[in-house]
């Protein structure tokens, strides 16, 4: 019976998938992007990394976004701003592959004004999913650091 179980033990963990980290890395780049894309005031780009059934907090959200428009509504404000007058920035994150096609970043981020050495500090949480070879944000969480 223990050699059983043992043989079974053995077969389930070589039989389990191995996740690669390709996934954080390809994960991490559409973070990069977007972190570009809104210092460049780009919000076709910014929109285009969520996927169409996103889960959405921002920062100042009031209720859950759950669509492509809400979405848009959010992001269109910093659309507003000339190019390159924040300048968008990660701190410091994780990434964390779940499988070989999720995979969830977690840390902070920064918006710095112009000619400033620090700004608005920001904790961020997504969620990456690879759909039909793109990764997309499928959850994403924005909120300011409590003082």
């Amino acid at each position: 019976m223990k050699r059983t179980l043992a043989t079974l033990f053995i077969s389930l963990v070589l039989s389990a998938p191995a996740y690669t980290q390709d996934g954080a890395g390809e994960a991490a780049a559409v973070f990069e992007r977007f972190l570009v894309a809104m210092t460049n005031a780009d919000i076709d780009t910014v929109t285009s990394l969520f996927a169409e059934d996103a889960l959405f907090w921002g920062t100042g959200s009031q209720s859950l976004v759950t669509t492509p428009a809400g979405v848009l509504a959010y992001f269109t404000p910093v659309g507003r701003n000339e190019p390159g007058a924040t300048l968008a920035r990660a701190r410091n994150y994780e990434t964390r592959v779940l499988s070989d096609n999720l995979v969830m970043i977690s840390g902070m981020w920064e918006v710095v004004p112009r000619g400033q050495d620090s700004g608005t500090p920001l904790r961020v949480s997504m969620l990456l999913e690879n759909r039909d070879d793109q990764w997309l944000v499928i959850q994403f969480h924005n909120s300011r650091v409590p003082e």
